[in-house]
């Protein structure tokens, strides 16, 4: 749960910043893409209207801390890749998770 409010607290406060809102949404992008998946899928699945996943997608808005979490699971890419920048993490295996 305090992950949780950390990680709305770190969108709410960085969701200001259109640097952030694009690196956030060229990371969905590319994950959507590399998915091959719609953003009407990633709408239904994170219980959103594909207009929010459209808005996200062109750097408008971010997504709350639940949606991310639901994103990044949908998507097989690392949280805090997705939703705090952060550096990718690299697996027991050795590859990338983008």
């Amino acid at each position: 749960m305090l992950r949780d409010n950390r990680l709305d607290l770190h969108l709410e406060e960085n969701g200001r910043s259109a640097g952030f809102r694009k690196r956030f949404s060229t990371r969905l992008d590319m994950s959507i893409k590399r998915a091959r998946i719609t953003s009407r899928l990633v709408a239904t699945y994170v219980g959103v209207k594909e207009r929010d996943v459209d808005f996200w997608r062109a750097g408008i808005t971010v997504p709350h801390g639940a949606q991310c979490q639901r994103l990044s699971q949908l998507l097989g890419v690392d949280l805090s890749w997705l939703c705090l920048a952060a550096a990718p993490v690299v697996r027991e295996y050795g590859h990338r998770v983008l």
